[in-house]
């Protein structure tokens, strides 16, 4: 078991950096906002997109005396999900500047959230979609933050 750096996606210390680099995938179990359930979640899947594998539910069976698997959760809330945590990656990137341009939105989103270059694109047309960042109207080679 490791511990996330406060406020961050980064794994704590030498061997959770380490880990974190060899990991084909790092796993999060979470709270469901139904306190019965437990949620498991994709943090780093080495290829592919962590926001796109299904949110797993597991609630401790009396009878059995054990979790057991109780299914998927909707894909409304896999999409939610997924809007929410780039949301929060928007505001991590524009809260220290303005504006940014392609190139450099990809490497901040790269470094953020630890995915290969390939999924950062689909990430940014997804947040494109939702209107998360929008293109600057003075200057179109720049994006800023959108409605939100």
């Amino acid at each position: 078991m490791l511990h996330f750096i406060p406020n961050g996606m980064k794994l704590r210390g030498h061997l959770g950096s380490e880990l974190q680099r060899k990991a084909a995938a790092i796993l999060s179990i979470e709270k469901d906002r139904n306190p019965q359930i437990s949620v498991v979640k994709a943090l780093k899947v080495r290829d592919g997109s962590p926001l796109d594998v299904p949110l797993i539910q597991f609630s401790w069976d009396k009878e059995q005396e054990m979790h057991t698997y109780i299914g998927e959760k909707p894909t409304e809330e896999k999409e939610k999900r997924k809007e929410t945590e780039l949301l929060g990656v928007a505001k991590t990137v524009f809260s220290k500047q303005r504006f940014c341009t392609y190139i450099d939105l990809c490497e901040q989103i790269q470094s953020l959230l630890d995915v290969k270059e390939r999924t950062v694109k689909s990430y940014i047309k997804f947040m494109r979609e939702k209107e998360i960042i929008l293109h600057d109207t003075s200057n179109s080679t720049y994006f800023i933050i959108g409605h939100i």
